[in-house]
């Protein structure tokens, strides 16, 4: 820094000499590239009087059979056996059916993220869940906790680039609830003070020196550096919290009696267990304030879903669907049910403070076969919505509009999401 420095006051000293833009970065650009300090978080505080503050993700994989959802509509619809696991949730959730994708095959890449034209990176710009981080992921140890139980990735995206997923449980775990040396970690943090500190200063000096286009630039980097001081006050203040001792979770046994053959297979399938507990996971960095916004994506290839996709058109590929997806929506009636059994400081469970969102980019029906584009579901569950009810779209409509209304009701302020036109009446 000192050598940087000095360097810096030779070149002022040269009257109408020109910045040298090595040199600034030298100087200025070190702080950004240090690495985010993580500690541990206990359980949940601040925000426990706000209606929403946190926000789930999760695409099912493969696609759902939408011939089996209900056709009544209203709070007075009639579940049909795919939704039948979250009927005693039933007045915890809004279940929105109809809604058209306008993407392709490849479109469980962009669930959340929906464009026209997935081809074209420039179409292609932040995910629902990272909008919503950049507004309420900003106060907790991991902004963005993104999961993916295969190992590849493209269910988050910022800035047109996908977000790289934690794929491995133990890395999961280890990634919200691992030990961290406090006294190594308030070194850094002490270093990245002084850095800081150095960086203001010498932007500062800068700011009297350059060019009016320069100096939009340096505001920016002033930006960076306040967002980087916030970081700091909230590492301090992990810092001086306790451990929070936390198991790694038991495996989940689900009842099998009175169920098919295959129904039981899904339950006892190791993958299908190991994604239980990936639930499990995310409910508790949920609990303890870890992080305040999640997306995961799951699928099972493992028993054939793939396959028995693809054999919707036939009475035993169809019935293997429904049941697959009966299978999702037992995790999913799990992990809401965790969410709505915990209750915050104020008396308010995780659920109503939750806006969950749980979709599949395909539709399996007879009509289309494997890779329908029409009636895509989102089960949008918590958040304080007045929940208990059907709402059949039109056909036309995206999942964008949707996912506007949950932003807009999480305090985005925002007028419109990818492709939506208008943000849906839930």
């Amino acid at each position: 820094m000192k050598t940087n420095q000095k360097r810096m006051k030779t070149n002022q000293k040269r009257k109408g000499a020109p910045m040298n833009r090595r040199d600034v970065l030298k100087s200025a650009g070190c702080l950004l590239m240090l690495p985010a300090l993580e500690s541990f978080a206990q359980e949940a505080k601040g925000y426990d009087a706000v209606k929403a503050n946190r926000l789930f993700c999760m695409n099912i994989g493969n696609g759902m059979c939408s011939d089996n959802f209900p056709t009544s509509t209203g709070k007075d619809y009639q579940s049909s056996s795919t939704f039948q696991p979250l009927e005693k949730l039933k007045k915890d959730f809004t279940l929105c059916t109809n809604l058209r994708n306008y993407g392709s095959h490849e479109s469980t890449m962009y669930a959340f993220a929906e464009y026209a034209d997935h081809t074209n990176p420039q179409l292609i710009k932040d995910s629902v869940d990272e909008v919503a981080a950049s507004h309420i992921g900003n106060d907790t140890r991991i902004r963005n906790l993104v999961v993916e139980q295969r190992n590849s990735y493209g269910i988050s995206w910022k800035g047109g680039l996908p977000v790289s997923p934690i794929a491995d449980i133990q890395i999961l775990f280890q990634t919200i609830f691992g030990k961290v040396d406090k006294k190594k970690r308030a070194e850094l943090l002490s270093l990245k003070k002084s850095m800081l500190d150095a960086s203001r200063d010498d932007a500062k000096s800068m700011m009297r020196k350059v060019s009016e286009a320069d100096r939009v630039k340096l505001d920016e980097y002033f930006s960076s550096l306040r967002e980087s001081e916030k970081s700091i006050q909230r590492s301090e203040r992990w810092l001086s919290q306790k451990d929070v001792e936390v198991p790694f979770p038991e495996n989940v046994k689900f009842k099998t009696d009175g169920l098919s053959e295959y129904s039981q297979k899904i339950l006892v399938c190791p993958h299908f267990n190991q994604r239980s507990t990936y639930l499990d996971l995310l409910f508790l960095a949920f609990k303890y304030d870890v992080t305040r916004v999640a997306n995961v994506y799951s699928e099972w290839n493992w028993l054939g879903h793939h396959t028995d996709s693809h054999q919707v058109k036939t009475e035993e590929g169809f019935v293997k669907n429904i049941e697959a997806d009966q299978g999702y929506m037992m995790q999913t009636a799990r992990f809401l049910d965790k969410l709505k059994s915990t209750k915050t400081k104020v008396g308010r469970t995780l659920l109503d403070q939750t806006v969950c969102l749980i979709t599949s980019s395909l539709s399996i029906n007879k009509e289309e076969g494997p890779h329908g584009m029409k009636n895509n579901p989102v089960v949008v569950a918590g958040g304080g919505f007045e929940h208990g009810k059907h709402i059949k779209f039109n056909g036309t409509d995206n999942r964008n509009n949707v996912y506007l209304a949950a932003l807009q009701h999480l305090g985005v302020e925002i007028d419109s999401f990818a492709t939506s036109s208008e943000s849906a009446k839930l």
